[in-house]
């Protein structure tokens, strides 16, 4: 019963087959001997049964000890560092994971910088000479940045109303994550001559109004962005 609830492997039941064949041995031995000395049959038997009982104790304790300390052994060689595999290799790993992440938005920013800069570019070609469109360009930067935009074109653009200003500054801005008031605020400082008489509570209220005379539309955020040329 004791050797079935331990669930004993093949290899150990025939280690114990073993050492049974050697307890009988030598217990066989042991009586030869006493009753060859002695004469006396019940103190061979006697001693022949103490032979095999103390083999076969001999051999349950140690299958008992090994039993309990073999695990131990094997969690604490598990647990020390293996061969060839740096500590601190985890750290190193996240390291990279982080170096390799900051890259990979560093590389998006890039790329929604230079549509957004396409962009800007395309839609004023005919309206504005480069270094205006320069303007917005950098001003838009800054808004990426979270900062006041640094200057303001001087140009009056005929044929582009305020409608198509606010929507000009919701595709960028809705583009960079910026809030309503920073894109209404980004749109006062770039186009502070076509915009003077206009508040900034009311550009915020107004970006993607589709009320009134516009010829360059809203873009969803999850459509390509697509320059509207003005016509010169």
């Amino acid at each position: 019963m004791i050797m079935k609830s331990l669930n004993i492997s093949p290899l150990i039941k025939a280690g114990f087959t073993t050492v049974s064949i050697i307890a009988l041995w030598l217990g066989i031995n042991e009586y030869s001997e006493v009753k060859t000395l002695t004469h006396d049959s019940t103190l061979a038997v006697m001693r022949m049964f103490f032979m095999v009982v103390l083999v076969y104790g001999v051999s349950y304790i140690s299958f008992l000890g090994g039993s309990y300390l073999i695990p131990k052994i094997t969690i604490k060689l598990s647990s020390q560092p293996k061969a060839g595999v740096k500590i601190g290799s985890s750290r190193e790993t996240y390291d990279e994971m982080c170096t390799l992440e900051t890259k990979r938005n560093e590389e998006a920013h890039d790329w929604l910088m230079k549509s957004l800069s396409d962009y800007t570019t395309f839609t004023f070609s005919k309206k504005l000479p480069a270094e205006q469109i320069d303007i917005i360009v950098e001003n838009i930067q800054l808004l990426s940045q979270g900062k006041d935009a640094a200057c303001s074109i001087t140009h009056k653009m005929a044929g582009v109303t305020s409608n198509d200003l606010y929507h000009f500054g919701w595709n960028v801005g809705k583009r960079l994550k910026r809030t309503n008031i920073q894109i209404a605020w980004f749109l006062k400082d770039t186009f502070k001559t076509m915009l003077d008489d206009v508040s900034v509570d009311t550009v915020q209220t107004k970006l993607a109004n589709k009320e009134g005379n516009f010829t360059l539309k809203l873009i969803p955020l999850d459509q390509e962005l697509i320059p509207h040329v003005f016509p010169a």
